[in-house]
């Protein structure tokens, strides 16, 4: 770039004006390439999809060979015509090819090297394709303890519109139990995958219904993929109520909640920090937690002895 000695106000101005234009130039040439590569790479790789490498002729400005990450050709001009890239696709690729080529600074903005072939050949680098989003991720399962005996919790995440849903607790608390969990996991400073949340109850939930807000709450996170405890999920009791603020909160017959898990195969239990002083169940490990973060915290640490 030429670079201006003048002093003087006016003609300094001019000059930084034009030093301005000038990169501000540059800058969208590197970005017309880039995405011109990415849209190239969008055209290609549902007929092609390990492509990796294009090498093209600048010269007479067209698609000559499509390869994969080995070096190996996918596709070849001409003997491939209308084999692996159907011939609207290669004509599409040529005329977006054709449109950015006069730009120029192929080596340098667009960063095209010179083939093996000798130039005018040039390669093309595509991106990594990005990673296939899982139609739907490995549910999360996990059990609370009742009176009557242990209730399923299962989750499942699965891509669409924004949703959350519960199913299986009754209708007069369902609404509540699900802005308390989402409020109290928004709070605990989690974020939730965009998509659709669905949490299926199954069994005696019973009463104090609050309690279960923190095993719901957990099996939320673990389906959408926020948190990786699902392994542990279905070997430690959660009881307690999640405030609106991420807090866990005592709930009522804590003792016996942790009795009847100890009953049923548990070794570890997760509770409010408040409740410890309510529980006398020998056998089993307790541990409390002052708010949902607090909890993860210690499925973690609890994850780490096994």
């Amino acid at each position: 770039m030429i670079e201006t000695l003048h002093t003087e106000p006016t003609t300094a101005a001019h000059s930084k004006a034009f030093e301005d234009a000038y990169q501000a130039a540059s800058d969208a040439r590197r970005t017309l390439y880039s995405r011109a590569v990415a849209y190239v790479a969008r055209l290609i790789r549902p007929h092609l999809p390990e492509a990796a490498t294009l090498t093209i002729d600048t010269e007479s400005v067209g698609l000559y060979e499509v390869l994969d990450a080995n070096g190996n050709a996918l596709w070849h001009a001409p003997s491939a015509a209308g084999h692996g890239l159907p011939d609207g696709v290669t004509d599409e690729v040529n005329d977006l090819l054709e449109d950015v080529i006069p730009f120029g600074n192929l080596a340098g903005a667009a960063r095209w090297k010179a083939a093996p072939q000798g130039l005018p050949f040039r390669t093309i680098r595509l991106p990594k394709p990005p990673a296939p989003e899982p139609t739907v991720r490995p549910a999360a399962r996990s059990f609370f303890p009742t009176l009557e005996g242990l209730a399923e919790v299962h989750a499942e995440w699965s891509p669409g519109k924004n949703a959350f849903t519960i199913t299986g607790l009754a209708p007069e608390r369902t609404r509540e139990t699900r802005d308390r969990i989402r409020a109290g996991i928004t709070n605990a400073g989690y974020k939730l995958p965009d998509g659709a949340l669905t949490v299926a109850a199954s069994g005696p939930l019973l009463t104090p219904a609050a309690a279960t807000d923190l095993v719901l709450a957990v099996t939320v996170l673990a389906a959408a993929g926020a948190i990786d405890g699902n392994a542990l999920l279905e070997k430690v009791a959660l009881v307690g109520e999640l405030g609106l603020d991420g807090q866990v909160r005592p709930v009522a017959d804590i003792n016996e909640a942790v009795r009847i898990a100890y009953a049923s195969g548990y070794h570890s239990a997760v509770v409010a920090e408040a409740d410890l002083g309510n529980i006398d169940v020998a056998g089993i490990g307790v541990h409390g937690a002052a708010n949902l973060r607090q909890a993860l915290t210690v499925l973690d640490a609890l994850a780490s002895k096994k």
